[in-house]
């Protein structure tokens, strides 16, 4: 019995794989264009806002959450709820 599942494979010391770490930078260059994206969305005027079924408040909100939280899906969930008049 090896310490490696396969002969010749390298070991990892802990590291995540390749393909963790590019799925990782693919996460995060996604989350930035979606805050981006929602700071353009709190720059438009409130008859706009309104046309699209999210008020000003609402932008705040999901623009003050955690840097890794979408800031875009929780206003597109405001918009539904604004929708469905809750």
């Amino acid at each position: 019995m090896s310490m490696f599942s396969r002969s010749g494979d390298a070991p990892s010391f802990g590291l995540p794989s390749l393909s963790v770490a590019v799925a990782a930078v693919g996460a995060i260059g996604r989350t930035i264009a979606h805050r981006r994206a929602a700071l353009r969305v709190a720059e438009l005027p409130d008859y706009l806002l309104t046309d699209i079924g999210i008020k000003r408040d609402d932008v705040h909100e999901a623009l003050s959450s955690d840097w890794h939280d979408d800031p875009t899906y929780r206003l597109a969930v405001k918009a539904a709820e604004h929708r469905q008049g809750r």
